[in-house]
Formats: C-alpha cells, structure tokens, sequence
C-alpha cells in the first residue's frame, strides 16, 4: 500500500491531451528504458471515449503489462483569451491526461491511492502561466517540472516488472493480513454484487473458467476498474490448486482500459483477462472477447446485461441459473451481516451457505432417483448407498477447509480487522466466501479425475456425467457438448487437471 503522497517507484511518467483537430496526442512521456518502456498508444487508452463529458476522472490501465493510472482534467478556457484556442484545447475546454506507470513493488491495488499524488502535481502544472503548460517544441518550465518530479521517483533500473497480484496476495488480504487503504479496489464488491445480483455468479464461473471479462460503461471509469479488479480476484485459483503438483496452465489477467485502437491486440491476445472499456462498438466485435458486460444502464431499476461470445456463433444474452442461488444467497446473507461478523466468525453465516448447497444436491438426487436416473454405487460408496450427484465424497477435505477457514486468522489481525471500513470487512468477508466456493469444485474435480483417470486432454464422457448429473442423459447426446460439459473442461484445463497431471494427482492420492 503507497501513502497519498508517495507512490511506489514510477517506470514512466507522462501528459497526454486531446484537441479537436488533432485529436490525441501526447505532450511529455519519459520512462526508465525508452527501449523496453516505449510511449506506445498512451495517448489513446488515456483519453478514452466519453471523457469529454466530465470536468475530472481517473483511467486505471496497464502499459506493457505494468499498472498505470492517469488523472483525467477538463477544464473550461473561454475566459483566458484564447478563445477555446491553442495546442491542448477543444470545445472551449483544455483537456488532458497526467499519469504515472508503476514499476515494482507497485500493484493494481496501489493505482486506486494514487489520485492524491497526481493532483498535486497537476495543481502545480496548472498554476504555470498558459505558454508553458502549452508545451511548446523547445523546453518549457512545465517539462523541467514534470522531469525533476520523475527523477524524485522514478525507480532503479533494471526494471523490476511491477506485480499484478496474485493468489498469494489475494489470500493475504482476505485472511486479514494485509490493512487496505479505504480506496482499495475490494470496497467495490458489495456494490458490484448489488449491481448485477445473482448474475454475479455466472461471471464469476466464467472467470474461474478462464474467460476474457469486459465490461462497458460510460465514464467515470474508475469504479468499472475495481469492478474488473473484484471479478480478476474472484477467478483466481484456490490454494488447494495452487498448492498441487499440476501447474496452473492460465491466470486472468487484470488490463484496466482499453480503448478502439487496442481492437485487433485484444482479439489476438492469449489467456483470460479482464478489461473495461467505453467504446461501445467493442460489443459488435464478439472475437474480441466471451463475457460482456454491459453496465450503461440509464435507470437503477434496469439490469446489467451479461453476453456471451463463447458457447454459440452468434453472442447470446446469459443469465443466472437456479443451482446458482445457494451461493447467491450466501453473499447475500453475508453482505447484510452485523459488523460484529468478522473473518472468523464468518464461517457460522457459511453454514447457511453449507445447508442451502447440500438440499439443493439433496433434492435434485432424490428427484433424479426416483424418476430411475440415479445411481447405487454398492462398489464405491457402500452396498446399497445412493449415490448423489454433486455431493462429493471430499468430506475429509471439506472438513479440512473449513476448519481452516474458521481458525486461520489469529486474534491480533481479528481485533484490528474489526475496526476496519465497512466496506473493506463486507469484500472481505465476500471474496473469501468466493474463495471457499472454488476450493470445493477444485476438491471436487480433483476427487472425480483421480476416481476415474482418463487418458485425453480432455474429461471423459464419465467424469463428465458424474461431474454435471444424471439428468443430462435423460435427454441423450454427449455432455460434453454441453454448456455446463465445457465449463467443466475449461476449469480442468486452468488448473491443470487434465492428462498432462493425471499421473502425478495419482501419485499424490
């Protein structure tokens, strides 16, 4: 966490402007290697569309695969006698953007506690007479400004890649371990889940898949920035993956604001991410991402719309599914707990949790019985024994999970965790439950393929079955072809739990 003031080292620091002729541009750019840390399309993921509309914002992003943010400023020229006129100016207003690209040991989570640092140095920029912020060809008061203030901070070469995050750091902050700042990006998460309710759920599966997330909305862009930064911590594998002998094959990657002419990089890009944008024509281009979200809704009684590129040729509107209610219900619950709820104590509002998932299971393999489509599994699970789908026989490492989960935190980090935002305790308390969601499918799935090994890239047509119900056979045809089947593999493929590690999970088991 960097203070107001102080941000982590800066691997590069720039001005970007808009102008109605000649559209973006940029005015300063320096970094610590202009070889490896060029200027690129700064200009253009930095003055994003629809900025015009606001007098100040703040555009999080990532710039070679670094964090960077930048303050956004439009202010109003018609009485300094320019007449609306000059290089960074257009529609009566001077428009631009001052930023900074984070070197290590930044993060994502730092950009959100930069906006302090960059006012103060555009304050400073702003209170130069109008020919030097200009930015005229030959050296100005405001480029020795801007070059002195890079060189206070600028970090020592060689560049140390700034981290995204990552499971461990997530764990950290879940578990208590690591003291956010109020602006942290996890005080969004009860406002995202309020926001798109139980379709939280298949993003969230989405996520975990693999899946490249966008989401659209007008400015301001900061807010859609910690929402993608929530649904990147969400995809992130569980420790019980993480911790395994089979490597992890993709992580999601958190990309902030794209904007029209990163198009064609985002459709050839591999692996998951997730990016926001205010470009609308993104929708138009299916190829350039899976799940879509479109939060431009004009009212708070509209809902968000999910799309989909992934499971059809043509994107289709997704939504959520009854089975997804159990876990909707627990965020829920735990979003209006009493802030007298802590980390720990968390774990007896998941019992509510616990108790809704195993009668949701419960009723779907009695049904699935009584109608001939459940199992007896006398071999397996004991002579006579009834077989339920989707209640795995991981007992023993549910048991495990949620010991830990209610004593892990000592009580030292509970007593200062207690006293904390409310915002921070609620997205705490939410993404750990997330958290313990995706640790049961890991066990699960894991269960499942060391069961019943198969010999592909690929889950068999059994595990899948055994993985999805019975009640897809009452309608024939292959489950893998299914949208639920391909979930499946797909989460199979992210952790690693296909025929590359079958031989070391039986191995392990």
């Amino acid at each position: 966490m960097t203070s107001a003031l102080s941000p982590p080292p800066l691997a590069a620091l720039f001005l970007t402007h808009f102008d109605d002729i000649k559209g973006q541009s940029i005015i300063f750019y320096m970094s610590i290697n202009s070889t490896t840390l060029p200027p690129k399309l700064i200009e253009h993921t930095t003055l994003p569309s629809g900025l015009h509309t606001l007098t100040t914002d703040l555009i999080p992003f990532t710039h070679h695969r670094l964090p960077g943010i930048g303050l956004f400023r439009s202010r109003d020229t018609s009485g300094d006698g320019q007449g609306g006129q000059g290089q960074g100016q257009g529609r009566g207003r001077r428009m631009g953007t001052l930023g900074v690209v984070l070197a290590s040991p930044g993060t994502v989570a730092d950009l959100f506690d930069i906006g302090p640092f960059l006012e103060k140095i555009y304050d400073r920029l702003e209170a130069l007479p109008l020919p030097s912020y200009a930015f005229e060809p030959s050296p100005s008061v405001a480029t020795e400004l801007l070059e002195k203030v890079f060189q206070e901070y600028r970090a020592e070469p060689p560049l140390g890649l700034s981290s995204l995050s990552g499971p461990m750091d997530i764990r950290d902050l879940v578990d208590g371990h690591l003291h956010p700042s109020a602006n942290h990006p996890i005080t969004y998460l009860p406002s995202l889940l309020g926001t798109l309710g139980p379709s939280l759920i298949p993003i969230y599966r989405a996520a975990l898949a693999g899946r490249r997330v966008l989401i659209y909305s007008q400015p301001p862009l900061l807010p859609i920035a910690a929402f993608a930064w929530c649904v990147w911590a969400m995809s992130l594998p569980p420790p019980s993956a993480t911790s395994s002998s089979c490597a992890i094959t993709s992580s999601s990657e958190w990309v902030g604001n794209i904007g029209l002419m990163d198009l064609d990089e985002m459709k050839s890009r591999s692996g998951a991410w997730i990016a926001t944008t205010s470009d609308a024509i993104y929708r138009l281009h299916p190829a350039s991402y899976d799940i879509y979200i479109d939060l431009s809704s004009p009212s708070s009684s509209s809902e968000p719309t999910v799309i989909t590129s992934s499971s059809s040729p043509e994107p289709q509107t997704i939504t959520y599914a009854f089975s997804d209610l159990p876990l909707y219900r627990s965020l829920l619950l735990l979003s209006s707990s009493p802030p007298s709820v802590s980390v720990r104590r968390a774990g007896l509002w998941m019992i509510a949790f616990e108790l809704l998932e195993r009668v949701w299971a419960l009723c779907v393999g009695v049904c699935d019985y009584a109608i001939g489509r459940g199992r007896g599994n006398g071999e397996d699970y004991g002579h006579g024994s009834i077989r339920i789908d989707g209640v795995d026989d991981a007992s023993g490492e549910r048991g495990e999970e949620d010991a830990r989960l209610l004593d892990h935190v000592d009580e030292d980090t509970l007593e200062e965790v207690g006293e904390e935002d409310q915002a921070i305790r609620t997205g705490r308390l939410l993404l750990r439950q997330l958290q313990h969601d995706s640790f049961h499918l890991h066990a699960r799935l894991r269960a499942v393929i060391i069961r019943s090994a198969g010999d592909g890239d690929m889950l068999t047509e059994a595990q899948l079955r055994e993985l999805c119900g019975t009640r897809w056979s009452f309608f024939g045809g292959s489950v893998g072809g299914t949208a639920e089947g391909k979930w499946w593999n797909d989460l199979a493929r992210v952790w690693g739990l296909t025929a590359p590690g079958l031989a070391r999970l039986s191995d392990d088991a």
